[in-house]
């Protein structure tokens, strides 16, 4: 599974840069100048409370074509998500998510992108389980790999910065994904 969502992955990267290769003599031979910077702050409330940061490094190969890394911490806390049998308490499942991301992006038109991504997290919880009519909680984590592919829509800030929102689907949906799809994401780059 690993190598098929790599090999995915690559594909779509070598894809997207035979496509734009038109459009590399435009671009400033620096490399300070071809990278951006930026990323994504998330904020839900209420019963389900997520709070996510994601900054990201990425370079401009091409005019069209971005590519890069990402950071991302996420807090998620759902209220009132377990229930004791034996005392009618309830408890909130907490947790915390930590992980990385490898992008690229293909601008079509100057407002409008292809993405893909591949993110790998480690989502730390409690799991809770019954031992002899008593609910018992263990610290535990798990990994979780996911192919975001999609699209979405872009609004320059200037000539080499923008905020951007897009929806992406998991193509590797997980029973422990934090995801569900599609994928709503806003953020901004800002570039040389």
């Amino acid at each position: 599974m690993k190598r098929s969502i790599c090999l995915t992955f690559l594909l779509l990267l070598i894809a997207l840069i035979g496509i734009s290769q038109d459009d590399a003599p435009e671009m400033s031979p620096k490399f300070s100048d071809r990278l951006i910077f930026g990323g994504g702050l998330g904020l839900q409330f209420g019963t389900l409370t997520l709070i996510d940061i994601s900054p990201v490094v990425g370079y401009r190969i091409t005019p069209k074509l971005e590519a890069g890394i990402g950071a991302t911490y996420k807090y998620y806390k759902y209220k009132d998500f377990y229930f004791d049998q034996t005392t009618g308490q309830k408890f909130d499942l907490k947790s915390n998510i930590f992980g990385a991301s490898i992008y690229t992006r293909y601008h079509i038109l100057d407002n409008i992108f292809l993405h893909g991504e591949f993110e790998r997290l480690r989502y730390d919880y409690d799991d809770i389980y019954y031992s002899g009519g008593t609910m018992m909680r263990n610290a535990t984590h798990t990994y979780i790999n996911s192919l975001l592919l999609g699209g979405g829509l872009r609004q320059r800030i200037s000539d080499n910065s923008y905020f951007y929102v897009m929806a992406l689907w998991n193509l590797t949906e997980d029973a422990m994904s934090p995801y569900s799809n599609p994928i709503i994401r806003m953020g901004m780059l800002f570039g040389r």
